[in-house]
C-alpha cells in the first residue's frame, strides 16, 4: 500500500477503563440454588431460575435483573445525579426497559413449580430443546422436578386454531396462476413472432 505504515498494536495500557454498573436488589425470599435457561441458537431472551426458602422455584426474567434499568428522576433537585448511568449505558428507545425498584416482585404465575414444593434444592440446571422459544430447566435435591419453561412465550408454535386448510387453499392458487400465467405469456410471445 502507498503511504505511510502505521503502527496497529494495541496495548492495555491505553484502553479506556471499564465502567462498572451495579443495581441492589430486595427480593421477598431467600435464594437456595440459581440457574440459567439455555436455547439452542440463544435468540430468545435468559431468565433468571432460582430455588427459593418457601421450597418453590421462581424465574426472573434478565431484563429485570439489567444493572442499565434507569432510575427514578429526582424532582427538584438542581445537582447532578451520582446514580446516573453513563450515556453509552443508556437504554435506546427501542430498548424498552422497566424502571428501577429495589424491591422485585413476586408474581405467581412466575412460579415454576405451581403448587408443589421443592424442598433443599441443590441444583438447576437448563437444557435446549428443538423449540428456540422452550428450555428444559431441571431441578434436583430431595426432589426431582422437570419443566419446559417459556420465557418469550411460544413465539415459534403455530396455535391449535390456525387454518392450514387457509394456507394450503392460498400456496395451491398461487401455484395455479403461476401456471396459467405462464402458459398465456408462452402463447403471447409465439403469437407476437408470428405477425
Amino acid at each position: 500500500f502507498a503511504g505511510k505504515a502505521t503502527n496497529q498494536t494495541l496495548s492495555a495500557h491505553h484502553l479506556e477503563t471499564p465502567v462498572p454498573l451495579q443495581q441492589t436488589y430486595i427480593f421477598p425470599a431467600g435464594v437456595t440454588a440459581m440457574g440459567v435457561t439455555a436455547t439452542l441458537k440463544g435468540i430468545t431472551p435468559r431468565s433468571i431460575i432460582m430455588a427459593l426458602t418457601t421450597e418453590q422455584v421462581f424465574h426472573v426474567s434478565k431484563d429485570l435483573l439489567n444493572p442499565r434499568r434507569p432510575y427514578q428522576a429526582l424532582a427538584g433537585s438542581g445537582e447532578k445525579d451520582k446514580t446516573a448511568i453513563p450515556t453509552q449505558f443508556a437504554p435506546t428507545k427501542e430498548e424498552t426497559l422497566p424502571m428501577y425498584q429495589a424491591v422485585l416482585p413476586f408474581r405467581q404465575t412466575d412460579v415454576l413449580t405451581y403448587h408443589h414444593s421443592m424442598g433443599q434444592v441443590a441444583g438447576i440446571i437448563s437444557s435446549p430443546t428443538a423449540l428456540e422459544s422452550t428450555s428444559l430447566v431441571f431441578t434436583f435435591g430431595l426432589d426431582l422436578f422437570l419443566m419446559p419453561v417459556q420465557t418469550a412465550k411460544a413465539y415459534d408454535v403455530l396455535s391449535p386454531g390456525f387454518n392450514y386448510l387457509l394456507v394450503y387453499a392460498s400456496v395451491g392458487l398461487v401455484v395455479v396462476v403461476f401456471i396459467v400465467t405462464s402458459f398465456w405469456a408462452q402463447r403471447k410471445a409465439l403469437q407476437d413472432r408470428w405477425k
